[in-house]
């Protein structure tokens, strides 16, 4: 382990031994000092064989860096005795192997989220509670809306569960703490009950209120367990020689107007009628060149945030175009996994062997859950569109220039799949299918070929790959395709696989918490600003929450966008 020079709060935090709540601010070193005391602990105090420190984090992101960190501190001896995990893999865990205490299934599916949106469409909230209630306790599909709720009954229920996880894992770690939800709180508090639980939290960096996070949540925990309390406050190790998080902090209660910070810059765009997007690209090439310079075998990394999903696609198709003024500029895009997996799916079900109209009903359906399931918020479009199709398949007659455009559509794409002669090999086949949905022109088409574009199952799900692989080798077709995707999408859900991040990534603020970028441009679109139109108090403070989480994200500089017209009023 390298040296660390420690304050005197640290060292003191390394010695206490009861509940501890751990504040600070992007880059204060929570998590370094956390395992730097779960190595002490392990090495010095020491802990049974059996016995592991719980590292329990709510974002993937996080745990892969969690992981990274933990092999550069942590004796690799020591590391066995670590189980760094997600909530959501950490309570899979307790409900497959407890679920026989509450349900009378002896084993139990899991509803991806995509697959949830679709089949849920159209419910009160209430009503899809209780739906995921119904099909967790009558059919065994366990949805992920109350993956909380399911893992507090068992925990609840069974004293001797609680015990026997508290003999296993004696300290908890609780990453990104202010992130819990009213659901998720009660787990904390009933492991509690027995393990040390060690909350590591920064209360600005509260950007989940639409899933219940809680301001209170902090004090809560403080009520509740009684903690010793450890503020690390402003200090910095992430962003060290510039303002990035004094930034930050000041926009947070509006100080920062009117002042100049190191390493932050306010770029005031005007209006291109050739190409409204140009000061993305300009900021880029202006980025670009300062990375390459400083790291010339190209392992900087640049971030491109804005506010909404659709702003991603709109910033990556205007990237992906070369026009007479600028080139492409090569990158990913992160973005939401409803829209790409429910499409994942939909292929899948192209390339399995079916007859003309088992295919036909197959694709019409998957495109229904395409419909249903892709935006948070389904359009009136969207809904007459999905219930034309369900008549459809019902024999009722389709009348209207755009709705026969859609059927010829999907009737070309049926006939062109059956006559396919497919070579065996996945991503070549799955590419194949992938074509024929690209030839189409209705809208509800195009928008399925766009989400096509970002699965990344095959190229990074090696396992799908040759799973398919070895289906076709053995039927001499592809059977059981969609089966065998969707438990990809599960995988792909639970995996903590730390990314590397090298190149240009685009995504929304939100998606960008817990990741790190050499820099990072902010995108404040004219039409989806990141201060909403007329927003109310709670609105502005959410907004403020939002872009200091943003362009904390970033390493060595951020870079803000915001239209010369309208400009953001968080800034000026």
């Amino acid at each position: 382990m390298a040296e660390i020079v420690l304050c005197d709060q640290r060292k003191k935090l390394l010695t206490d031994d009861g509940h501890i709540i751990v504040k600070g601010g992007p880059g204060a070193g929570k998590t370094t000092i956390s395992l730097i005391k779960a190595e002490r602990t392990i090495g010095e105090v020491g802990i049974e064989k059996n016995q592991r420190i719980l590292f329990l984090s709510f974002a993937r992101s996080t745990v892969g860096r969690v992981v990274e960190s933990a092999k550069s501190i942590l004796n690799p001896e020591h590391l066995k005795n670590i189980e760094i995990n997600t909530y959501h893999a950490f309570a899979w865990t307790i409900i497959q192997t407890f679920s026989k205490l509450i349900v009378k299934h002896k084993i139990i599916r899991l509803l991806n989220p995509a697959d949830a949106a679709a089949r849920f469409f159209g419910l009160s909230k209430e009503n899809r509670r209780n739906e995921c209630k119904r099909l967790f306790e009558e059919e065994g599909i366990l949805s992920f809306d109350i993956f909380a709720e399911t893992t507090t009954e068992i925990l609840e229920r069974a004293k001797k569960v609680r015990a026997m996880l508290s003999d296993v894992y004696p300290i908890i770690y609780v990453d990104e703490f202010q992130d819990t939800d009213p659901m998720e709180w009660p787990i904390i508090q009933l492991l509690g009950e027995r393990s040390t639980i060690i909350a590591l939290a920064d209360p600005y960096q509260r950007i989940y209120d639409f899933r219940g996070a809680n301001p209170k949540r902090i004090l809560d925990f403080e009520k509740h367990f009684k903690p010793t309390t450890y503020d690390f406050g402003d200090e910095n190790n992430r962003s060290n020689g510039t303002d990035i998080v004094q930034f930050g902090n000041d926009l947070l209660i509006g100080s920062n107007k009117g002042k100049k910070y190191k390493q932050v810059q306010i770029k005031r765009y005007g209006y291109d009628a050739g190409e409204p997007m140009s000061a993305i690209k300009y900021a880029l090439f202006e980025s670009m060149k300062r990375q390459i310079k400083d790291k010339p075998d190209n392992s900087w990394s640049i971030a491109v945030l804005t506010k909404t999903k659709l702003g991603t696609l709109s910033i990556s198709n205007y990237l992906s175009k070369t026009s007479a003024r600028h080139k492409s500029i090569s990158h990913e895009v992160l973005i939401d996994p409803a829209g790409p997996a429910l499409v994942a799916v939909l292929i899948a079900g192209l390339m399995e062997r079916k007859s003309k109209n088992e295919l036909r009903v197959d694709f019409v359906n998957n495109i229904i859950a395409h419909l249903r399931g892709r935006k948070d918020r389904v359009t009136k479009v969207d809904i007459e569109r999905s219930e034309m199709l369900t008549n459809y398949l019902n024999g009722s007659k389709v009348i209207g220039k755009n709705r026969l455009h859609l059927i010829n559509d999907i009737e070309k794409i049926v006939d062109a799949t059956l006559n396919l002669i497919f070579s065996g090999i996945p991503q070549a086949d799955w590419l194949l299918v992938r074509d024929q949905i690209g030839k189409a022109t209705h809208e509800v088409l195009t928008d399925i070929f766009t989400d096509s574009k970002y699965i990344k199952l095959l190229n990074r799900g090696a396992l799908l790959g040759e799973t398919l692989a070895e289906n076709y080798k053995q039927n001499g077709h592809y059977g059981n395709t969609k089966e065998a995707v969707r438990t990809g999408l599960l995988q792909e859900h639970f995996s903590m696989a730390n990314r590397d991040y090298k190149g240009i990534y685009i995504m929304t603020l939100h998606k960008s918490k817990g990741k790190e970028f050499d820099e990072v441009i902010i995108w404040d679109d004219r039409q989806s600003s990141i201060v909403r139109f007329n927003p109310t108090p709670s609105d502005i403070e959410q907004a403020r929450y939002l872009l200091r989480v943003g362009a904390t994200r970033a390493r060595q500089m951020t870079t803000i966008c915001t239209p010369n017209a309208t400009p953001c009023p968080l800034l000026f």
